[in-house]
């Protein structure tokens, strides 16, 4: 995986001294099991949603707006994991990495026998980059506006043009545009009209199963993925 320089230039405005935190390993995270009254019975498969939080937000965010809280109560057999996944472990390429051995391996130890990835934004690419490396580890990923690279890393697919090698920061438009159908089947998206990756998400929509994608009017902003995130796990997990 390549990550440019510039692209962690472009997100500082809104990052504050976000971009300042170290990495540890293994990465940091925190667990939120169901509460205790909707346990579900032993009978039931463990699952367990694995989640990245995009520039500028803290693991916490997801509870914060609620996603926790909206996941378990409607689906309680549910554990949830939330990832202190910086810029920083993007940036040393180490992400996926980090994932595999801290989070992913661990968990299939411990016996859930389904596993999910959801990432906002940077964290959207997070999860891309790991079912690209370890698409058998996971039953699934959900991405809300993920960042996919600058416009010149995927122009060529917009106009039929040669690829550009110097304009790759993610490297992942070679694999999207060429999707086995089984890693097709594992990619939920959602985002907003008018968000400011809305052209890049557009695209890989092309590539993905209709009844895949939730698209709503909104911007990159917590409010519209608040709207986006039932929708998206009603498109995979029944309602």
């Amino acid at each position: 995986m390549k990550l440019a320089l510039a692209t962690c230039f472009a997100f500082l405005p809104l990052s504050g001294c976000y971009h300042l935190q170290s990495m540890s390993v293994p990465i940091a995270h925190e667990r939120y099991a169901p509460p205790e009254a909707d346990k579900p019975d032993d009978k039931k498969p463990r699952r367990l949603m694995v989640l990245l939080p995009g520039m500028g937000d803290r693991a916490s965010a997801f509870d914060k707006h609620g996603f926790i809280r909206s996941l378990q109560q409607s689906r309680p057999d549910f554990d949830v994991v939330t990832v202190e996944s910086h810029f920083k472990y993007y940036q040393s390429t180490t992400i996926v990495e980090r994932l595999h051995k801290d989070i992913i391996l661990p968990a299939i130890a411990s016996g859930y026998q389904e596993i999910y990835i959801g990432g906002i934004s940077l964290g959207g690419l997070g999860a891309l980059l790991y079912l690209r490396e370890h698409p058998d580890e996971v039953s699934g990923i959900f991405v809300l506006a993920p960042y996919l690279g600058e416009k010149g890393e995927y122009q060529y697919l917009l106009d039929g043009s040669a690829r550009n090698e110097k304009k790759i920061t993610t490297d992942l438009w070679p694999w999207l545009s060429e999707l086995p159908a089984a890693h097709k089947n594992k990619i939920h998206l959602a985002y907003g009209a008018s968000d400011r990756f809305s052209e890049a998400n557009d695209l890989l929509a092309t590539y993905l199963p209709e009844d895949h994608i939730v698209k709503t009017p909104g911007k990159h902003l917590w409010t519209t993925w608040k709207l986006l995130w039932p929708e998206l796990l009603c498109k995979r997990f029944s309602c």
